[in-house]
């Protein structure tokens, strides 16, 4: 009788071969992301001229310095002409620093900056990837539409998303963590809803702290602006009784979307998922403490839309690459390949979706928008049930089989 003999195991070849693909894919990423990189910056030197949205806060910053009024007597809203300054007065106050230089010198300094902020706020988001996802996610980063734009139009989204990524970091120690956050709402209302978070999740004195100092900032802003703040105050009343943005969905075509974006599901979805992701989010990172970082993510991705008009900022959408990242990373950990791709692929059809620019009234962007968004939520929610309901399966399976 034959005997069959089988050859050793090389356990350094079977540790070289498992290697491979990692390298590969880690290889393959490196050059995705050099060709991200070179596309994205073809994109920002097309955007020229650059800041648009800057030239409201460095004229605001002269208004200021020239002791004139920093708002117009009739406002435009919610999107109002080249140089209308739609912020507190306080917001100006960083900006006298650029105020006396040149525009296009003001304007180099301040894309530098946004810049800065943005490479420091994707090495945060990238950094905890795996090795071999990391340039992958570096290149979704780098060509991700709305940071270019945000970029090349000035403004103060990728500022203040920073700020609330480190008051989240600072969580621990609640006067530090809710004077940030303050200082974050303050620059832009966007982030409100994340005080409802902080509630909601236990964190109460981060909340009291954030409330406690914005009050404080705010009474500081009345006195210090006390000419401009009636203004400012108008201002805010008017932009909530602007019909602008329906007027502009209702005159848009395609008629289908038109009708679709202006029902009332349309128009009440994106605020009552902001305040729902930041309530009831919170409510659910005071149980799962592990996964709150998510959960906080998952709220700060849709605080800008607490506004019915806010579908409509592109640049708005940059408050979503934390819970991208981290909708990603807890992907990768699913152990199942057959969730794992579909969850991949289907967060990667989401950052596609966002980044779908179209004519000026053309709605077809937005709804893409809003599409996106909404993959992003489910994507969102999946990676944090499915590892539960898969535990739960196999203990249950386990249990019949004993």
């Amino acid at each position: 009788m034959r005997r069959l003999y089988l050859a050793p195991i090389d356990s350094q070849g079977v540790k070289a071969d498992a290697a491979h693909p990692p390298r590969l894919a880690w290889a393959a990423g490196v050059a995705v992301m050099v060709l991200a990189g070179f596309a994205g910056l073809g994109i920002f030197i097309a955007k020229q001229p650059y800041g648009f949205d800057l030239w409201a806060y460095v004229l605001a910053a002269q208004h200021l310095l020239a002791g004139e009024p920093m708002y117009p007597p009739e406002p435009q809203l919610p999107a109002g002409p080249f140089g209308e300054f739609h912020y507190a007065p306080s917001v100006a106050v960083p900006f006298l620093l650029l105020a006396p230089l040149p525009f296009w010198l003001a304007t180099a300094v301040w894309i530098g900056l946004n810049t800065g902020v943005a490479a420091a706020i994707g090495v945060y988001l990238i950094r905890p990837l795996p090795r071999d996802a990391r340039p992958w996610a570096a290149a979704a980063f780098v060509l991700f539409l709305p940071t270019v734009l945000e970029i090349s139009l000035g403004n103060i989204n990728l500022l203040t998303l920073g700020l609330c990524l480190i008051a989240w970091a600072q969580r621990a120690r609640p006067a530090v963590a809710g004077t940030i956050l303050a200082v974050a709402i303050g620059l832009k209302l966007l982030p409100l809803t994340l005080v409802l978070f902080y509630l909601a999740s236990g964190r109460g004195r981060v909340a009291a702290w954030t409330l406690a100092v914005g009050a404080v900032g705010l009474i500081a802003t009345a006195l210090l602006f006390a000419r401009d703040f009636p203004a400012f105050v108008g201002l805010l009343i008017a932009l909530k009784d602007s019909h602008q943005t329906a007027d502009l969905i209702a005159s848009s075509p395609p008629v289908e979307l038109a009708a679709m974006l202006g029902s009332p599901i349309g128009r009440w979805l994106l605020p009552i998922t902001a305040l729902a992701t930041a309530t009831l989010g919170g409510l659910a990172a005071r149980r799962d403490e592990p996964g709150e970082t998510h959960l906080h993510h998952l709220a700060l991705a849709f605080a800008p839309y607490l506004a019915l008009f806010g579908l409509l900022w592109f640049p708005y959408l940059v408050f979503a690459l934390p819970l991208m990242a981290g909708t990603l990373h807890r992907a990768l950990r699913l152990p199942r390949p057959r969730t794992r791709g579909p969850l991949v692929a289907s967060l990667a059809l989401s950052w596609l979706l966002l980044q779908i620019v179209g004519e000026r009234n053309d709605l077809v962007p937005i709804a893409a928008h809003l599409l996106g968004l909404a993959v992003l939520l489910a994507v969102a929610l999946a990676v944090v049930v499915l590892p539960r309901w898969e535990n739960a399966t196999e203990s249950g399976t386990a249990r019949v089989a004993a």
